[in-house]
This record gives structure tokens, sequence and C-alpha cells, in this order.
């Protein structure tokens, strides 16, 4: 992910939220907000994990949802469903590991109820 995009994305301002619009074919529209990105060197794939804006009829705003992440050649970001089962279960596993160790070391610190407010690496907690 370019520099540019991972500021959008993962800003540190309480007072904005980027919100991104989903259009899955044959599908309703919904926003989502991105909570964390991870390269998988396996698979050679960037991917993200968002977090629906609003519930639809088709997806609860608690859903974790998963994407392919690329970039067009100018630098915009391209979303994409993942299809495959197997790639689906890896990245769902990856990023399980990754929230389970940054719950971890965030309920482990002993400070944590006083920086609710703050970041764990492109997690916002709020």
């Amino acid at each position: 992910m370019n520099d540019t995009n991972k500021k959008l994305f993962f800003n540190e301002s309480d007072d904005e939220t980027v919100v991104i619009t989903i259009s899955p074919e044959g599908s309703e529209e919904f926003d989502v907000e991105i909570i964390a990105s991870m390269e998988i060197d396996e698979l050679s794939q960037e991917y993200i994990a968002a977090m629906p804006t609003h519930s639809t009829n088709e997806i609860s705003d608690d859903e974790l949802i998963l994407f392919r992440y690329s970039e067009y050649e100018d630098g915009n970001p391209e979303f994409e469903g993942i299809t495959d089962d197997e790639e689906l279960e890896s990245v769902a596993a990856a990023f399980e590991r990754y929230f389970n160790k940054a719950t971890n070391e965030l309920y482990n610190d002993e400070n944590y109820l006083k920086d609710l407010g703050s970041f764990v690496p492109g997690i916002r907690i709020k």
C-alpha cells in the first residue's frame, strides 16, 4: 500500500473516518471503514479487513469483510472480493492471529483503559 493510501485509510484523527462504498455485482451497495491491512507473503498479495458502517439485508454491521487490495498504476486503490475458499480461509486465519495478538497486547498493558482512543497498529479502538 502506498504512503498516500496508508495516510488516507489509517489517519490518526478521531474527527475523520474514511468510508468506502463497495458495489458488489448483483448485490446492494454498502459502506465500509478499513480497520487493518496486511501483506501475506505466501499468497503474494495484500489484503484489507473492513467493517460495514451500517447493516444491510445481506451484511450485518458487526461482520468483518476481507478484500484483496491492489493499486492501479496511478496509485488509486482497488478492492476485490475473495472468491477462492482456501485463500479466504488463509486470509481469515492471518487476520484472526493479528487481531488476537493486538487484543492481547492491549489488554496486557496496565494503561489500556486510558488509551482506548488510541490506535493499535492499523486498528482504531473506539
